[in-house]
């Protein structure tokens, strides 16, 4: 879901269900209201990601840290930027690529539930941090699409725009859940022709359904069988609400 300048789990319990098509809103500047993040906000630490070959096909996209010399964007972001890529999933959209994030705030990492808030984060085209607000509402099956076609889409109604991809979902408690993926079009319906009830699709890719291939490869990476990353533990009453 980045755009050219010059051309203009399975998330802890999760409903599933099969899309015949996925109509993607493209290039459209944003599906909802953003807010620009002001200098003094605590905020996740994000990076703006260049695209393309500068002055002939440039774009833009995000990516977020996840520990002192690796971060995470979208898989169809790190294929066209300048970062060294550690590794692309081999189904979802997403990948690790090198940084340096020596002085970010690395997030822990975690679940979210049916319905609980998300705040997503990513950059715009001349840098500025925007954030969006909404609910996770459950993942889908989406078909013809390559983002989608092996890897559930989680869905939220909080805004994003060109630029976003490769940026953060995080939970209500701050927890980094998932990458920003795409916009898919509010026209969107299931197999049985029904519409969802929501302002807008936002996907991300759900970080608790990579949760493996993501500590393997990023264990592996510092040489160490040894967890690397910390992930939140969800609580008795958090799991207790959700099965109900």
């Amino acid at each position: 879901m980045f755009c050219s300048r010059v051309s203009a789990s399975k998330i802890y319990r999760s409903t599933v269900l099969s899309l015949l098509v996925l109509l993607t809103v493209g290039c459209a500047s944003s599906n909802g209201p953003l807010t620009k993040v002001e200098s003094h906000e605590a905020t996740p630490a994000i990076d703006y990601e260049m695209v393309g070959i500068p002055l002939l096909y440039q774009g833009f996209g995000s990516s977020v840290p996840l520990t002192r010399d690796l971060s995470l964007t979208a898989a169809h972001v790190a294929k066209l930027n300048w970062d060294n890529v550690i590794a692309y999933h081999p189904q979802c959209d997403i990948a690790i690529v090198k940084s340096n994030n020596s002085g970010a705030l690395l997030p822990d990492l975690g679940l979210v539930y049916t319905n609980e808030n998300i705040t997503t984060y990513g950059k715009d085209g001349t840098g500025n941090l925007l954030k969006g607000e909404g609910k996770y509402r459950l993942d889908l099956n989406f078909a013809n699409h390559s983002y989608f076609k092996h890897c559930q889409a989680s869905v939220t109604d909080a805004p994003i725009r060109e630029g976003m991809s490769g940026g953060g979902a995080f939970n209500s408690r701050g927890e980094l859940v998932g990458i920003i993926s795409a916009m898919a079009s509010s026209n969107t319906r299931l197999a049985n022709g029904e519409k969802l009830p929501y302002d807008r699709l936002s996907l991300f890719v759900s970080l608790n359904q990579v949760r493996g291939w993501l500590n393997q490869t990023v264990s592996n990476y510092y040489g160490t069988n040894e967890l690397v990353l910390n992930w939140g533990t969800p609580s008795n009453e958090q799991l207790a609400n959700n099965l109900q």
